[in-house]
């Protein structure tokens, strides 16, 4: 059996884990911020806490129970919390960093409500590095994509397809989605596409060329999203 001060240790160290993993994300402005992690690695070694105490305090037939059951149930069921902090970004997604945090989180109180103190707090201290350290140095070395939707409308005639795919032939700017219809009526055509971008200034060169492109009547473009 856990005490009642071994318990209380327990979610005091919970708690402060939770907290280092929740002040980074929320300097980060992640959607998993600091109350969300204090809460999640409370919890989890609550959850452990009971499990441990439940398998001395009714033990079975033959033998002392089973203490991972529960950890097993914390470990399926935070799947479904991290699966919404998963976003689509057109053909991308955004928040897989943010769902293993919370399912290694999850696992960090599971070990703090075991005991093993310092599993957990070595595996905090790496996910701190890991988090704010390597994501610095990620963005310095492999630059962030920009995607980027634009909708256009271009009169008198069919457009020039191929020149305006020219556009987007860059090392840094690959083109994900590219559609068009034409208005055979008004003679208009209605192109939808959509970039990535590893280069910012990049931008607003691509702009600038659309501009110009010869019949074009309206343009649109459309919330940039940083992954």
């Amino acid at each position: 059996m856990i005490s009642e001060t071994g318990i209380a240790i327990r979610l005091g160290v919970a708690f402060l884990l939770g907290a280092v993993i929740g002040i980074e994300r929320e300097l980060d402005n992640q959607p998993a911020g600091l109350r969300t992690n204090i809460i999640l690695v409370m919890g989890s070694s609550l959850a452990m806490i009971l499990s441990v105490s439940l398998a001395h305090v009714y033990q079975p037939v033959g033998g002392m129970g089973d203490p991972a059951r529960l950890a097993a149930q914390v470990i399926s069921g935070i799947g479904f919390l991290g699966a919404g902090a998963i976003l689509h970004a057109g053909v991308n997604i955004r928040g897989l960093t943010t769902a293993a945090t919370i399912w290694t989180m999850a696992v960090v109180g599971l070990a703090v409500g075991a005991g093993f103190f310092s599993a957990a707090v070595i595996v905090t201290i790496v996910l701190f590095i890991v988090l704010s350290v390597l994501n610095k140095l990620e963005n310095k070395l492999f630059h962030p994509k920009t995607i980027a939707p634009i909708t256009m409308w271009i009169k008198d005639g069919p457009p020039d397809l191929a020149e305006i795919r020219k556009i987007f032939e860059h090392k840094h700017v690959h083109l994900i989605t590219f559609s068009h219809e034409h208005d055979f009526t008004d003679d208009e055509t209605k192109i939808n596409l959509e970039y990535s971008c590893k280069r910012t200034e990049l931008i607003d060169e691509i702009q600038m060329k659309i501009y110009a492109l010869p019949g074009l009547r309206k343009v649109h473009f459309g919330k940039t999203i940083q992954i």
